[in-house]
């Protein structure tokens, strides 16, 4: 992949961020300026039409469309950092919304049962003493209850990866998950999240990635939508009072 990007060294960090995101394309894309794209269910997006709106509160709204789709990041500062999203917080979120079968879904990561995690690689802490195990219950710092998983352990009795089997409820942004069993040292983290990795006056850039759940209930479409290897560079900031 190749991409021709021309930049000062002041975007040198956003754009490096911009580069490893995309590197993973096996088309060739060519990044613009602004630009907002995604791996959705591992199927490139691309937003034709993006804008950042900060309000007067101070959190910041983004928003990039394309044909008959949308995506939407709130975020409740513009300070450089994560922001991480689960399913009882109503000021980090993100939403994704759709046309199926001539009905607008929406799929939101608030207002929804389960943690919403980012599974593809949560492990913060593997652990010791553990076994393969299926369903095995966990425990929160921050109050949420019900969520049991799947686990992958190695020979040295090490979880390497979970997967949920029940997402149970209350989970809040960025909650650490500790599955039981073993030495209770293993350890997760909640991690749909939205990072800001630059904020100037020319625009606001950074990366993101989430799982939303479908708030319609059509039992025919999916359930589920993960966004990936998300990134937004540049997104020129509209005030609003």
């Amino acid at each position: 992949m190749f991409f021709k990007i021309y930049f000062t060294m002041k975007r040198l960090f956003s754009l490096i961020v911009i580069l490893i995101v995309f590197s993973s394309c096996s088309d060739e894309v060519t990044t613009n300026t602004p630009g907002f794209q995604a791996f959705k269910d591992d199927v490139l997006w691309r937003g034709i039409d993006v804008k950042a709106y900060l309000y007067a509160d101070g959190h910041l709204r983004i928003v990039a469309l394309a044909q008959n789709e949308q995506v939407e990041l709130n975020i409740s500062d513009t300070e450089v950092g994560s922001y991480y999203l689960a399913s009882i917080d109503d000021e980090n979120t993100a939403e994704f919304r759709t046309n199926f079968n001539d009905e607008i879904l929406n799929y939101l990561t608030f207002d929804a049962n389960g943690p919403l995690l980012y599974l593809s690689n949560p492990v913060l802490t593997a652990g010791t003493g553990y076994t393969e195990g299926f369903s095995v219950p966990t425990t929160s710092l921050n109050g949420g209850s019900g969520l049991r998983v799947n686990t992958k352990v190695n020979d040295n009795g090490m979880v390497t990866g979970v997967t949920i089997s029940s997402p149970g409820v209350g989970y809040a942004p960025g909650d650490i998950i500790t599955v039981t069993g073993g030495n209770d040292n293993a350890k997760f983290k909640i991690s749909s999240e939205i990072t800001i990795t630059d904020f100037t006056e020319t625009g606001i850039s950074g990366t993101f990635r989430f799982t939303a759940k479908n708030a319609n209930f059509n039992p025919f479409a999916d359930e589920l939508v993960s966004f990936q290897n998300g990134a937004f560079y540049n997104i020129p900031v509209i005030f609003v009072e």
